[in-house]
């Protein structure tokens, strides 16, 4: 595995225009993105299950200095704490301490969630999924000196900018991400251990996972300014400062770099496959299995479990910065990124769309075609047939005539004038699905009767 010299040649050809795992033409290298978009710093870290790592800084702490962004600089890694915060919930899940579908009163001694008299109890695990209902936060951060403390968060009062956390939608009624959900876990996590948030997650993620260069105390970039970089607001503004402080550690406060968070991902991918000595494989699963269905959140986890494209972690935003962090398991490799501007989140999904490509895109082999003839049905029944003239695959949609798909090299077709392309994709004996892609879209249809005639 050659991870500097594909990462080289990856950053020196962003797509501009992302809209399918298809580069683009428009294409530019990150240090001309990083100008188009006003952001000062980037880091970047990618790993591999067989511990290879390969990281890299651009750019510099802050807009207008000359001190550069290492692979050592700190970030915010904005809501990429609720991931960690899930995992450490899930190791105290995972000892006793916590029962996923236990109600949160049996665990909140210090605070307790107001007007649920009568109502149906919410959960940790409603807590992790954001199905809980309660109230819709954005958390922005404070200037130190007025940061209220996480109490007065949870009750709106004091300096809080946020209203008070309540229940406003019935409990796993629907997903809604919303920071609140894991303030309120935070405090149930520091009543039911009776450790600070941030002591607790050290022992707990942290140290386990030697990632030396990240911490959820609110101190820590203070502690050494000139390995952290200074947030930035959209036009490249510098957050009087430097950066916010966050009380609200366990949605939004975590600072970290991207070879630490990848460290993250990477074990949770053992996890699944059994081979962690921290997290089990069931717990690990849950991270990565949709906790509503149709959903694409798991427990603290953004997902994208589309065959051929499976990638799990989180993404951020805070005030000052933006991030990612995922795992393309199939692969076995893990990316995180992170910029210093709120305008980073552009730059940033050209980077993940060069990773999908590398990492998330399955190559097959051309399907037989005998074996893939047959109709296929869309999640709204909406019909597809494939069948196979004079040696060439056709494609009919309902109540269209059927075009000619052309085969490539890698087992994929498509229509030369139209924008249609298919993939027929199998795990095991299975039968085969196509796989539809248009505008960016990507969409799968199973045999119409669960066999191909």
């Amino acid at each position: 595995m050659h991870l500097p010299q594909d990462w080289v040649s990856l950053l020196g050809q962003l797509d501009r225009q992302v809209s399918s795992e298809r580069l683009s033409p428009d294409t530019a290298a990150l240090p001309e993105l990083m100008k188009s978009y006003d952001v000062p710093g980037v880091s970047i870290s990618v790993g591999h299950l067989g511990g290879q790592v390969w990281a890299a800084g651009f750019g510099v702490l802050a807009g207008g200095t000359s001190t550069p962004v290492t692979p050592g600089t700190a970030f915010a890694a904005c809501s990429i704490s609720k991931h960690v915060a899930a995992f450490g919930a899930l190791l105290l899940v995972q000892a006793g301490v916590l029962d996923l579908d236990a109600d949160i009163g049996e665990y909140l001694t210090s605070w307790h969630l107001p007007g649920r008299d009568g109502r149906q109890g919410v959960t940790v695990r409603q807590l992790l999924a954001h199905t809980a209902g309660l109230s819709d936060t954005w958390y922005r951060g404070y200037p130190a000196d007025r940061a209220p403390s996480l109490l007065q968060v949870l009750d709106g009062s004091g300096t809080t900018t946020t209203p008070p956390v309540r229940p406003t939608l019935l409990p796993g009624s629907r997903f809604r991400y919303s920071g609140s959900h894991y303030s309120v876990l935070q405090q149930l996590m520091v009543d039911v251990t009776g450790t600070p948030f941030e002591d607790l997650l050290r022992a707990l993620v942290l140290e386990p996972l030697a990632m030396a260069d990240s911490s959820f105390d609110q101190q820590f970039p203070h502690r050494r300014p000139e390995q952290v970089a200074h947030g930035h607001h959209g036009g490249g503004t510098r957050v009087p400062g430097g950066w916010r402080t966050q009380p609200e550690l366990a949605a939004a406060g975590l600072w970290s770099t991207p070879t630490d968070l990848l460290r993250l991902d990477l074990e949770i991918a053992r996890a699944v496959s059994g081979g962690s000595k921290l997290l089990g494989r069931d717990l690990a699963t849950q991270m990565w299995t949709p906790q509503f269905p149709g959903g694409s959140y798991g427990l603290g986890t953004e997902l994208n479990d589309q065959v051929g494209r499976r990638r799990f972690g989180h993404t951020g935003l805070n005030v000052g910065y933006t991030c990612f962090s995922y795992v393309w398991p199939d692969s076995g490799t893990a990316v995180a990124a992170m910029t210093n501007s709120e305008d980073g989140w552009e730059l940033l999904v050209s980077i993940r769309a060069a990773a999908d490509r590398r990492y998330a895109t399955t190559r097959t082999t051309p399907a037989p075609l005998a074996d893939v003839t047959g109709r296929y049905v869309l999640h709204d029944d909406h019909p597809i047939d494939i069948a196979v003239t004079d040696g060439q695959l056709t494609f009919a949609a309902a109540a269209q005539q059927p075009v000619v798909l052309a085969a490539d090299p890698d087992g994929r077709y498509r229509h030369p004038e139209l924008d249609l392309e298919v993939r027929f994709l199998r795990t095991d004996d299975k039968p085969y699905v196509l796989e539809l892609r248009q505008e960016g879209v990507t969409q799968t249809a199973r045999p119409a009767t669960g066999h191909l005639e």
